[in-house]
């Protein structure tokens, strides 16, 4: 079905038709004037993926292409291959496609837990609670809350440090929420503060989530991101999203298209 996007259907977006063991599609499309959310698609192939592999697996890494841009108002395909299946590890490839045109592709790998040390390295940036950030209007993001405080870069559109959650019950499944993961990943940019009036639209290139704990996503996480380097074209952030605990529930890096605006010609 095709509907004009209400901004509160993240559930139905992440609900996918089951078209054989290895092939699905997406149920849920709507109008919208722009290119498809990276997040989403992001978030659907690692349900599909997810669906391949045993219950006691869980993702904990995926490596992701954007290749096309997508269109919300069709139906995706999403395409998976089984590449291993060992006795602790399962890697899926998943290749996603719109009008027979492939515009998204990427590896998840599933674990079945071990005992193992644990140690932390990286610590939280804090921003503040809840209550005392300001509202970041998600826009176009569908059942999403976020909180930021206030920026002195007026040229960045999208926050750095913020606070942000799945405002739709996505229940106790682990995959589910991992997905919920993914499509808030997507949602800001490490590159914010080094943004320029002369720079133009940040597209997405690959985006690489490692999930080290899988979250409860309708819970405030804590999303800390920081630039590394620009250059031929190209920038890359990294960042690190924190539960309200502290606790390092993932890392993110992110490459994007960083280039000088066009100058129109009269």
């Amino acid at each position: 079905m095709t509907q004009p996007s209400g901004n509160d259907n993240l559930a139905q977006i992440l609900d996918l038709e089951r078209l054989d063991p290895w092939l699905y599609r997406s149920t849920y499309h709507f109008e919208e004037r722009f290119p498809l959310y990276g997040g989403q698609v992001a978030g659907q192939a690692i349900l599909a993926a997810g669906r391949t592999t045993d219950a006691d697996r869980l993702p904990h890494s995926m490596h992701c292409y954007f290749l096309r841009g997508g269109d919300p108002a069709k139906p995706i395909i999403f395409d998976v291959s089984a590449d291993f299946d060992g006795g602790s590890f399962s890697s899926r490839r998943v290749i996603a496609k719109q009008d027979g045109e492939v515009i998204f592709n990427c590896t998840v790998s599933f674990h079945k837990s071990n005992e193992g040390p644990e140690m932390q390295l990286v610590h939280p940036e804090p921003i503040g609670v809840p209550e005392e950030l300001g509202d970041w209007d998600p826009r176009r993001l569908h059942s999403v809350a976020m909180k930021e405080p206030t920026r002195d870069n007026p040229h960045g559109n999208w926050p750095k440090d913020f606070l942000a959650r799945v405002t739709t019950d996505l229940g106790d499944d682990p995959v589910l929420n991992a997905a919920g993961l993914i499509y808030l990943t997507d949602a800001g940019s490490g590159l914010a503060d080094v943004r320029t009036p002369e720079v133009g639209f940040l597209s997405t290139i690959d985006h690489t989530v490692w999930l080290h704990r899988i979250p409860a996503i309708n819970d405030w996480h804590l999303f800390n991101y920081g630039p590394r380097r620009t250059g031929g074209g190209r920038g890359l952030y990294t960042g690190s999203v924190f539960d309200m605990d502290g606790y390092l529930v993932a890392t993110v890096s992110q490459e994007c298209l960083f280039r000088y605006q066009r100058k129109r010609t009269s």
